[in-house]
This record gives C-alpha cells, structure tokens and sequence, in this order.
C-alpha cells in the first residue's frame, strides 16, 4: 500500500513492486541520453516508475499472464471523477508493444524493434484515433554516444534529436527541436553531470539556454540518500528549489519526504504488498 500525505491530506494506494536497488547505486556500461542526467535527483524528488509523489487517491494492481503480456490496472480519483486507465506490455526477442487504454477513448501504442543494427532500436508510437499524432522513434546507443530522434510523421512534423557522450564520470549533451512548418528551433537545451557511484551533480540550460537549473544527490547510507534542485532564469528573477530524502526501510518499504521554497512538505510512504509468487 502506498500513503502519500502532505498538509492537503489525501491518501493512495499502490501495490506496484518496487525495485531492490538504490537510486543511485549503480553505474552505467553504455553512454546514457540527455534525460538521464541527474536522473537520480528526479528520481527522489519526483518519483519515476516508484515513489512517486500522488495527491490524488491511486490504485493499481500489476500482473503478468502465462503468455508474458503485462498488465497494469491504474485508478486515479479527482473529486468525484475516477479516471481507469489499463496498460499492456508484450515483448518477444527484440520486438515489442505497449498499448495504454483510458477512459479519455484514446489509445496510445508504442511498437519497437530492437537490434535491427548494433546499438539501433527503432519505433513507432501514436494516440489513436488521432491520425497526426504518429511518430517516428530511432535510438542508437554504444559505450560511448547515446542518440535520441524523434520525427512527427505528418507533413510538416517537428523533429526533436538529442545526443550525449562522456568522458570517465562526465556526461553531457544537449537537445533541440526543429518546426518544419516554421522553419524555427523552437526548443534546445544542454547538460552536464558528473556521475560517480554514490553521488550525482548535474547543471542544465533549458529553455532555449533561459532557464538555469542546478540538481545534485547524494548517497548518505546504501538505504539513504539526499537530492537538492535549485532553478532560476538566466537573465534573473524568482528562485525556486525542492529539497528531499529517500529512505529503504528493511521491510523494504520506501519512504520520501521534500519540501520546497513554498514550504510545502510532502512525505511519501510505499509498500509492496505481495510478490504475486
């Protein structure tokens, strides 16, 4: 079961399972993309597949069928609004799907094939029924550059690349996006990190370069570890921060709390509560 509290107090469960390895205690064998660095800070300050920070009340009930297709029944209440939502995974050798259905009537799918060449897996996804919204996904990676490619598949699409490489524990790269139908990088960004086993230390230009961000975590323990997120525009104007601490109880429960320049405190609280074994 998953309580999140914070001074609004709401309440959600989840028995999603979590994972048994520390947010940052690892590292990487390939070149990681330009969205993973600093990944652990957001991991603790934000929540990724775990601990996330839910203020609405939130079920979900994951399985796996004979066959390998994974299943994830997912409902989230707004006042009196209760939005269902079930996503399917299926994987065979290098080909894969995944088709998330809500109540909205929209159906997003995502088909990869991976391996089509070293280091290449190629995509497509879209939101049915809407015809506009395919797109093309190519990822190449290897030890040392991580490429990201996305194109619309509509006449005039948006094209959005990224690339990262490092260097020992230095990473950086940067991303932009192209409007064919304006002829304009509307959006670009770049980063750097330093990433070593029990800490990471990131700074990102977002925004066009407008908007400075400063991220770093920290491992206190091997079942504790610290984030801090400082952001303000480059030209000046209102800081913002978040602060946060992870927690892996011995049950193997995870609890998180943060604050931010508001004063709002936020905890968390997350279970599992069976393997389904």
């Amino acid at each position: 079961m998953l309580l999140v509290y914070d001074w609004r107090s709401v309440i959600a469960s989840s028995p999603q399972q979590l994972p048994s390895h520390h947010p940052l205690a690892h590292l990487h064998a390939m070149a990681i993309s330009v969205a993973d660095i600093g990944k652990s800070v957001r991991d603790i300050l934000y929540g990724t597949k775990d601990g996330v920070f839910q203020y609405d009340q939130k079920f979900t009930y994951s399985t796996k069928t004979a066959d390998g297709v994974a299943l994830t029944l997912a409902a989230i209440k707004k006042d009196d609004k209760a939005d269902l939502s079930l996503r399917t995974v299926y994987n065979y050798n290098n080909y894969g799907i995944t088709a998330v259905f809500n109540t909205s009537d929209k159906i997003n799918v995502t088909a990869t094939v991976d391996k089509i060449a070293p280091g290449v897996k190629v995509g497509l996804s879209a939101t049915l029924p809407d015809t506009q919204s395919g797109k093309l996904l190519v990822d190449y990676i290897n030890e040392h550059v991580h490429l990201k490619s996305s194109v619309g598949l509509t006449t005039q699409p948006k094209v959005t690349v990224s690339a990262a490489t490092g260097y020992r524990n230095i990473v950086f790269g940067g991303e932009a996006t192209y409007d064919t139908a304006k002829s304009d990088v509307n959006n670009y960004s770049l980063a750097v990190g330093l990433h070593a086993a029990d800490s990471q230390l990131a700074l990102h230009l977002q925004d066009k370069l407008e908007t400075l961000k400063l991220v770093a975590a920290h491992n206190i323990s091997k079942d504790k570890s610290v984030a801090a997120e400082v952001t303000r525009p480059v030209s000046g104007g209102d800081v913002t921060f978040h602060l946060g601490l992870a927690r892996r109880l011995e049950n193997g429960a995870l609890v998180k709390t943060k604050i931010d320049h508001k004063g709002l405190l936020s905890a968390l609280y997350e279970q599992q509560l069976s393997t389904g074994e």
